[in-house]
């Protein structure tokens, strides 16, 4: 009978299995496939970081549930977990969202030199970060359209939801428990400010949202709703426009957060809800009645959110196939905002800054 390791026997205490039981379990394996020889691994559990304010989000996660992985003999996870949490997902029980509504895109920093870098630590920090993002979506009452490469693209019924996940998910790609293959690259190395706050550490996010009423399209292949049109072209362009852990937001989005917030303070909205397509030419109203005092106010925050955020104008951008410049915005947890000043550092090509060159208005 074969004798049960202390790794092996770290997990059975965890999981509540008696070591007669996964006898029992292993030579039933056994008699039915051949000789099970997969040794059992438990990555050790680390501490989150000490530098970082303490955020809501971090009790939320479980990190027995995150770091004890089951390998192969090469290290490699397998890819059960992730289908079986994707099923999980896909069957909660929030609705497609129709009518207007927020699109959030995420996308991976740098995903391409990181595979061909270190591939099976790629495929342990995949998991962990599909689980993360799956989790923090039904949390916030997301809806799970697609998973494209390594992004996601995902629905929400209000513009405070969408703004919560982006928020969540920054903060709490610094708590995961990253692969020593990722953490030991230079797009995943431990990055502090000149305080000592961590600012980034393991996978990079960039992410995009944008409120508007798109194309709703049921995918009978899939059984998913899907989502098209100009608005939905929108919210995936404006991604290009994004820096490494920054939340890029259309204006639109913003006048839709205003407006929800002003209901949850109980007063009259001044904003009237618009399909951001629809090409009324109603631009020089909705400018006048954003507020960004009001956005910027740590205390109304507090009614919307569980976190507080910094709201800074970016600029106008142009994008192929757009007509018109697109005025964004990007969000910063308060936690995070060092970010801020390594964004007016960052140097893509020789003599070229990144999008961040002057302070917000």
């Amino acid at each position: 009978m074969p004798r049960i390791g202390r790794h092996a026997r770290t997990i059975l205490e965890a999981t509540a299995i008696t070591p007669t039981s996964y006898r029992v379990l292993l030579h039933q394996s056994s008699s039915r496939r051949g000789i099970l020889d997969l040794p059992i691994r438990a990555y050790q559990t680390k501490t989150p970081h000490p530098a970082r304010p303490f955020s809501s989000t971090n009790a939320r996660h479980d990190p027995e549930t995150k770091t004890k992985r089951i390998g192969d003999a090469h290290g490699t996870v397998k890819s059960e977990p992730d289908t079986l949490d994707r099923r999980r997902h896909l069957a909660s029980r929030t609705p497609p969202p129709q009518g207007d509504l927020s699109i959030v895109f995420t996308d991976i920093v740098k995903s391409t030199a990181i595979w061909e870098q270190d591939a099976p630590a790629m495929v342990r920090a995949m998991h962990l970060h599909d689980t993360m993002i799956r989790t923090l979506t039904e949390e916030n009452s997301g809806y799970e359209v697609k998973q494209n490469g390594d992004g996601f693209m995902i629905a929400f019924h209000t513009a405070t939801s969408a703004v919560r996940f982006c928020l969540d998910v920054q903060e709490q790609l610094l708590d995961e428990h990253w692969p020593a293959g990722i953490l030991k690259l230079p797009s995943g190395e431990e990055t502090t400010d000149s305080d000592g706050h961590v600012l980034f550490r393991g996978l990079k996010l960039r992410m995009s949202a944008h409120w508007g009423e798109p194309v709703c399209n049921w995918n009978e292949v899939i059984q998913r709703m899907d989502y098209l049109g100009p608005m939905v072209n929108r919210a995936a362009r404006f991604i290009e426009a994004t820096e490494a852990g920054q939340i890029v937001v259309s204006e639109e989005l913003l006048r839709q957060l205003q407006a929800e917030l002003e209901i949850e303070k109980g007063e009259p909205s001044e904003i009237e809800t618009t399909d951001a397509c629809s090409g009324r030419d109603s631009a020089k109203n909705e400018a006048e009645a954003l507020d960004l005092s009001m956005l910027r106010s740590k205390r109304d925050q507090k009614r919307i959110t569980h976190q507080t955020f910094a709201v800074q104008l970016l600029g106008n951008h142009q994008f192929k196939g757009l007509d018109e410049p697109q005025k964004l915005y990007f969000l910063v947890p308060t936690s995070l905002e060092g970010r801020v000043d390594h964004w007016h550092q960052v140097t893509h090509v020789a003599g070229v800054k990144g999008n961040v060159r002057t302070q917000g208005s």
